[in-house]
């Protein structure tokens, strides 16, 4: 069997096994599928300076002290460095998965298949801004499988290849947002009239209130809701404030497991006293 061969094989057999796990869980109809991030015009680019690179260095070299022609073929070296590191991590990428489906999703990491139903997940989200002239954004979705293990989800806005990383994690970010507060959001709009409390990391919810250990603010009190710096935080009185004493206690975003879940819920209770939640 050739190389080609056993790539296919392989392939064939991690769809089967793909479709074989929706099927199980009974995910519904596939949305989108998404790949493991792969090289796209970097290599050219990289192609392109080895040559330019690797000319003008022969060319000082044989015309001038050969000390001049260390710079560019110091810039050579790194350039083949990152277009090595750049194929490498295109290769392991092959086989990241990752397949939406109506209620639900499969995600193969690392060789493994997992499932994951959107009425029983939960999610915690993180997302990290890099600033500057080739700034971009980070994204880390975790989350619960049907088996009650983890899977991390990863991706770059700027399609940069990275070992295990997804492409587009906009999109299927935030189609996995809409999936499971579409799902869990009745059930919890459900628990709360009929006068449960639910809770999202530091933070509890009933249908009076919203708080925390320490700090708590009425639905009629509270004029918007925001994330500000990463932090929940509440207005009332015209005042911002977070329903946490210290630094430590506040709640933060990425610690919130289905904050999006949360948050349609706040926008929910809050609506008979003010409006939307911003």
């Amino acid at each position: 069997m050739t190389g080609e061969q056993s790539r296919s094989h392989a392939q064939d057999h991690l769809r089967a096994s793909v479709d074989e796990a929706a099927d199980h869980a009974r995910l519904g109809a596939r949305s989108a599928t998404y790949r493991g991030v792969q090289s796209d015009g970097f290599r050219g680019c990289a192609v392109t300076a080895v040559v330019v690179l690797g000319g003008l260095g022969l060319v000082l070299a044989l015309t001038m002290e050969p000390v001049v022609a260390l710079l560019p073929g110091g810039l050579l070296v790194a350039v083949l460095i990152s277009l090595w590191v750049d194929q490498r991590n295109s290769k392991k990428n092959q086989g990241v998965r990752l397949d939406l489906y109506e209620h639900g999703l499969t995600a193969v990491v690392k060789g493994q298949v997992h499932t994951v139903r959107y009425d029983s997940t939960s999610v915690l989200q993180r997302s990290v801004r890099h600033t500057g002239a080739t700034g971009y954004t980070e994204h880390w979705y975790t989350l619960t499988d049907t088996d009650e293990g983890t899977v991390v989800l990863r991706g770059r806005s700027d399609g940069v290849v990275k070992k295990g990383q997804l492409a587009k994690p906009q999109e299927w970010g935030r189609a996995i947002q809409q999936g499971v507060t579409q799902e869990q959001l009745p059930q919890a709009l459900t628990a709360v009239h009929a006068g449960e409390t639910l809770t999202f990391g530091k933070l509890w919810v009933s249908r009076e209130a919203v708080g925390s250990a320490r700090d708590s603010a009425k639905w009629t009190q509270i004029e918007e809701v925001r994330v500000i710096d990463g932090y929940v935080k509440v207005r009332t009185a015209g005042k911002w404030r977070s329903l946490g004493a210290t630094a430590v206690t506040a709640p933060v975003v990425s610690e919130m497991p289905n904050f999006f879940v949360f948050l349609a819920l706040v926008d929910h209770l809050r609506r008979p006293w003010n409006g939307p939640a911003a």
